[in-house]
């Protein structure tokens, strides 16, 4: 064979393999849904790996770590369910009841500052807000009856719901199995590598999983402290639906900035509406005045420590178009690939522009 044909040879490999590529793309994209359970299982399975190999260097079998792990981790949350459940279940029933009369309240503020800036008269502020606010109160109900009833009395609500006990029953199932063969994927992985090239993608591999790792755990852990603060926090303080605001703020911070863009003025909106004073939305104030800048100071350098991650702004553009091009798979999916495309950019700057 001469060169020529060589080359065209090559050339109609690395038009395969990117036909192949976009097949896989588009198999990803149309089969997200089926996705969800490997995807979660993949992320358990990389967060609960060093513990797993913490308790093999305590002479454990793996085997025997993994499962002492998986039902250590059933029984925490086991017991979280147990002790939080009646509490979040008495607040969303607080929530409902209460809404027709915070929708009456937010009604007479937005009258008010409707008529005091001019915008409109009395009776057209007081018929403008009543047709677009009264509706808010009847979304709960409607919620449940719509959901309830679809999920009951159609097949297709009664095949999904099965389905989705069925995703759920499989997580800890393949999380085990992932966890057991975790280190031969790496084995078997660069066996398919070049043996020229096996110390620069071992050397890629370390970086992209130095950037996922002080994300995914280091966030995980950092949101999951920040949720327990905050819950105590709006306690002390008496803000409304503490528990429920508490666990969505603090496990929001995952994502940079969000606490303060969304925890903070929902919360500050429903202490104001419940006292409609200014003493209780001032605390609220100092409980986050307080609790972010102290774990920005103390908690995230412990935790996090020095390494170079992912931009504030790329993990929320990630999050955002991976959402909008596969769902909830693609939520899961965006700072992992983020983190992907980021160590292959820094390779071709060191091969090529450097």
């Amino acid at each position: 064979m001469n060169d020529h044909e060589s080359q065209h040879l090559l050339t109609w490999k690395r038009i395969w393999l990117i036909l192949i590529l976009f097949a896989i793309i588009w198999v990803v994209i149309s089969a997200r849904a089926a996705l969800f359970p490997i995807v979660v299982s993949f992320i358990l399975a990389y967060l609960l790996n060093p513990v797993v190999q913490s308790l093999e260097r305590r002479k454990i079998p793996r085997t025997a770590a993994i499962l002492i792990l998986l039902l250590a981790l059933g029984v925490t949350l086991l017991i979280l369910w147990v002790g939080i459940a009646p509490v979040v279940k008495e607040q969303v029933v607080t929530f409902s009841k209460r809404l027709p009369d915070y929708i009456r309240v937010l009604e007479g503020w937005l009258e008010t500052a409707l008529i005091k800036l001019q915008v409109a008269q009395p009776e057209e502020a007081r018929k403008f807000l009543s047709e677009n606010l009264s509706a808010l109160g009847q979304l709960p109900i409607e919620a449940l009856r719509t959901g309830g009833s679809f999920l009951l009395r159609t097949t297709k609500g009664i095949f999904s719901l099965i389905v989705g006990l069925a995703f759920l029953a499989l997580i800890p199932i393949l999380t085990f199995y992932i966890l057991r063969d975790f280190g031969r994927f790496g084995k078997a992985f660069y066996k398919y590598i070049p043996s020229h090239y096996r110390a620069e993608v071992h050397l890629r591999l370390d970086r992209l999983d130095e950037m996922i790792g002080s994300f995914i755990r280091g966030q995980l852990i950092v949101g999951i402290s920040l949720s327990i603060l905050y819950t105590l926090g709006l306690f002390l303080v008496g803000a409304p639906f503490w528990l429920i605001l508490g666990i969505l703020t603090g496990m929001s911070s995952i994502f940079p900035y969000v606490e303060w863009i969304v925890g903070l003025p929902v919360t500050l909106a429903f202490t104001a509406i419940q006292y409609q004073d200014w003493t209780h939305p001032l605390l609220v104030l100092a409980v986050f005045g307080i609790i972010s800048p102290a774990a920005g100071m103390f908690l995230v350098p412990r935790v996090i420590g020095g390494r170079v991650g992912l931009h504030p702004v790329v993990v929320i553009s990630s999050i955002l178009i991976g959402g909008e091009l596969m769902g909830f798979v693609g939520i899961l999916l965006a700072v992992p690939l983020a983190a992907g495309i980021k160590v292959g950019i820094e390779l071709v700057y060191d091969q090529y522009i450097k």
